[in-house]
């Protein structure tokens, strides 16, 4: 996809404020076998896009980085990653294109939230000559709310 945007999110925060010192988007599932990017993270900005400023004042939440590895070059099949990849008796190493998981430390911007709810909007950015540029790089399987007291 070439932007993210969640449904809005009940958040676990009472009265007295948010009940965590940590908090963390986890990203899971996250393909990385084409273009590298940055993936910005945004609160309560479903609008937010390539340009759209990297601070607070703006949702900005944090982001991860995608080091691809630019699509395969080799036969058909190649690159699919085995579906017995992760059976307890297997010493090998994981397969290079095993999907990634990428954390985000979002605590400062969680405690800047005011309302009980989040909207998380993600764009993925590729630079570009002209400036950057959103494509269609960005793939995932889950994301959660992790929090630490």
């Amino acid at each position: 996809m070439d932007r993210y945007v969640s449904d809005q999110i009940e958040l676990p925060f009472t009265e007295g404020g948010p009940p965590f010192t940590r908090a963390h988007l986890i990203f899971g599932g996250v393909d990385h076998s084409g273009a590298s990017f940055e993936a910005r993270v945004f609160f309560n900005n479903p609008d937010a896009d390539e340009r759209t400023p990297t601070e607070a004042e703006h949702g900005y939440a944090g982001r991860f980085v995608v080091f691809g590895h630019g699509g395969c070059a080799g036969e058909e099949g190649h690159c699919d990653v085995p579906p017995d990849q992760n059976a307890s008796d297997d010493l090998r190493l994981p397969h290079p294109l095993t999907p990634a998981t990428k954390p985000v430390v979002v605590t400062d911007a969680f405690k800047r939230l005011t309302e009980a709810r989040v909207t998380i909007t993600v764009v993925p950015v590729l630079p570009g000559a002209d400036g950057p540029r959103r494509e269609d790089v960005l793939f995932f399987e889950s994301v959660e709310l992790t929090t630490y007291v």
